[in-house]
């Protein structure tokens, strides 16, 4: 008598399917960056070593582009309204921002409502509220409506040198607090009230509460909106372009705007290539600061 014995079913395993079926969604998505993304990146660092007009096919000229980066006067001047449209941004947002996540993390009547119209700014595209903005500063505009009475001379917002980079500066803080105070919020509500019913023990008041527990255990907080914030106001574009287009005389120009403006109206691609190669490594060097400081600064309140 031969007895058969059933071999084993020949399929896939549970584990399998569902690696596959990780894979499935995962590889629509890499398709999606690695053609519109990491594409262009490639694309945008060989183009940097060419000469490009957009019409005849690019010749390489090495090392030329970055060269003439170093020399470009205008560039220089790019950097430092970068840097100071960033300082000037940064301090105020996130010394604004804190202090109303301090406010808004309390418990009060219609505090969910409170919290809504400080973050609501945050969902509106950047180019509406530039435009909204621009007639804000407009000589006849609301704001030097409300301040004529107090100042007679009032001031032109947008097109003043002195005052066109600290116009966009109040706009940009403006818009972007609510965000970093949600942050903000998330990092006060991650400390452990514990500590403040400690310190109430050995009676401490609210000041010392906040400079020696809040201050300390929101450090990683901090530096997060720290970095985070320098790298979005580094790649500003959107309010000098829809305001100022980077005048008067360049003194709102940015790097994002001069990049823009050599490729897509002198049509020196090569040149724009080379320029959004380094400022795509400057940001790459605060994003790696950025995985440093969380992974350094990681506190466990076990």
């Amino acid at each position: 008598m031969v007895v058969k014995v059933a071999s084993p079913r020949r399929g896939l395993t549970i584990y399998t399917k569902r690696r596959l079926w990780g894979l499935a969604f995962v590889v629509p998505t890499f398709l999606f960056f690695a053609i519109f993304a990491f594409y262009p990146m490639v694309n945008a660092f060989v183009i940097s070593f060419t000469d490009y007009n957009l019409v005849s096919a690019p010749k390489l000229v090495g090392l030329t582009n970055y060269i003439h980066m170093l020399a470009d006067a205008r560039f220089k001047i790019m950097i430092g309204n970068t840097l100071g449209f960033v300082v000037g941004s940064t301090i105020p947002t996130i010394l604004i921002s804190l202090a109303l996540a301090l406010v808004l993390q309390r418990k009060f009547l219609g505090r969910d409502l409170v919290r809504t119209l400080y973050f609501l700014p945050v969902i509106f595209s950047g180019v509406v509220v530039a435009i909204v903005w621009r007639l804000l500063y407009h000589p006849y505009g609301l704001i030097n409506t409300l301040l004529d009475p107090i100042i007679h001379d009032t001031p032109h917002w947008i097109t003043s040198t002195d005052l066109a980079p600290w116009a966009l500066i109040i706009l940009n803080v403006w818009q972007s607090a609510g965000f970093y105070m949600v942050i903000f919020i998330a990092g006060l509500q991650n400390i452990p009230e514990d500590f403040y019913d400690s310190a109430k023990v050995d009676g401490a008041n609210q000041s010392q509460s906040f400079w020696y527990i809040t201050l300390p255990l929101l450090k990683p907080t901090s530096l997060l909106v720290l970095v985070i914030s320098m790298i979005n106001f580094f790649q500003t574009f959107t309010y000098q372009y829809v305001m100022t287009k980077g005048g008067p005389s360049d003194a709102t120009n940015v790097i994002s705007l001069y990049i823009y403006t050599n490729a897509f109206q002198y049509q020196y691609m090569g040149y724009a290539s080379a320029m959004s190669i380094v400022m795509f490594l400057f940001i790459m060097v605060l994003t790696l600061i950025q995985f440093r400081v969380v992974r350094t600064e990681n506190i466990s309140y076990v």
